[in-house]
């Protein structure tokens, strides 16, 4: 399993970027973020993921999968600590 480097859900079923820096297209469960798409252009990927990020946190980090429950005893600040800021 992966961690979403925008929100820190650490169950992505692939990796957010290749080994040559390209967006898998994977989505993240929690804050529905889709590498390769919501980060383009990659040159700009580490703001945009961080505005992401600011806006999820500001909306009150809501689990954003409408089909996909949360597990058991989700805590988005715990799962932000994941991140290395």
């Amino acid at each position: 399993m992966y961690v979403c480097l925008v929100c820190g859900y650490p169950r992505l079923n692939q990796p957010p970027y290749d080994p040559d820096g390209n967006g898998t297209y994977v989505i993240c469960t929690c804050c529905r973020f889709q590498f390769g798409l919501d980060d383009f252009p990659y040159e700009d990927k580490d703001v945009l993921i961080a505005k992401w990020r600011e806006e999820w946190i500001k909306s009150g980090c809501k689990w954003m999968a409408k089909l996909t429950r949360p597990p058991e005893g989700w805590n988005a600040q715990e799962q932000l600590k994941n991140l290395k800021m």
